[in-house]
């Protein structure tokens, strides 16, 4: 037997003690001797225009605010909530290559911006996350920004730099619940420097809700000088009393993709 094959037969006896010590199992449904099912990946799938199934982010007229083109995978409920979850609580950290992956691939099937005017590179922002979750090690939200900063350079006529820029403020706790969510939210996230006047942005976060921290992000990034053109996430919750929804079934007025910003 030659040495890379010796080699080979160990790694795999090793793969195989590691299975029978830490059991692996789908992250959506529990199936055995898989990270990630094809059924459970699958539940991930075209992007999609969502912002008007949000409480923030379909534009508002007092005061006027445009909307925010926002768009989704899946929508957070069942094995995608359960996915999620697990990666989000460090107990499953081989969930990052899938679900960056899948990220990486909403940019190459939407293309979010072309030859952009603005000076300078377009920046990928990841929406901020708790100190406590950075400190560990768990700012998924930036592994998601840098996979898709990647995959928009591929695809790009001009630079691109994923730049985690923004803080949330004091005070402002995880934004949950919509009392909370509603009040003072262009406050709530702070952006840590200027940017070029008609800087191009995009945001990227796991999981939209009402769309309260996306909306304080945008805020955050419109104050120091840039243009937000989109965001994208994982997943977006569905409205209260409306089940689980098919992403599909969203207007097709929302379903354009986005062309150049001016």
């Amino acid at each position: 037997m030659s040495r890379s094959s010796r080699h080979g037969e160990l790694r795999g006896v090793a793969r195989a003690f590691g299975r029978l010590v830490l059991p692996q199992e789908c992250a959506g449904c529990g199936r055995p001797d898989r990270v990630l099912c094809r059924r459970c990946r699958a539940l991930f799938g075209e992007p999609q225009r969502c912002e008007e199934l949000t409480q923030h982010l379909a534009g508002s007229q007092d005061p006027p605010v445009a909307p925010l083109p926002t768009w989704a995978l899946a929508t957070y409920a069942g094995p995608v909530r359960h996915t999620v979850l697990a990666w989000k609580s460090g107990g499953r950290p081989d969930l990052t290559g899938p679900l960056t992956a899948e990220m990486a691939r909403a940019a190459t099937v939407v293309s979010p911006i072309e030859s952009p005017t603005a000076p300078g590179p377009v920046l990928v922002v990841p929406a901020p996350s708790g100190a406590a979750r950075r400190r560990a090690g768990r700012f998924v939200v930036g592994d998601l920004a840098d996979a898709f900063g990647r995959a928009v350079a591929g695809v790009s006529d001009g630079p691109v730099a994923v730049v985690d820029l923004l803080r949330r403020r004091s005070g402002s706790g995880h934004l949950l619940g919509a009392a909370a969510r509603s009040r003072d939210r262009a406050q709530a996230v702070r952006c840590q420097q200027r940017l070029s006047p008609g800087t191009v942005c995009l945001l990227v976060d796991d999981v939209v809700t009402t769309g309260a921290t996306l909306a304080a992000c945008r805020a955050a990034l419109e104050e120091s000088g840039a243009i937000v053109a989109a965001a994208f996430a994982l997943a977006v919750t569905a409205p209260p009393g409306s089940g689980v929804i098919e992403l599909s079934a969203v207007s097709k007025e929302t379903q354009r993709t986005l062309r150049s910003v001016d």
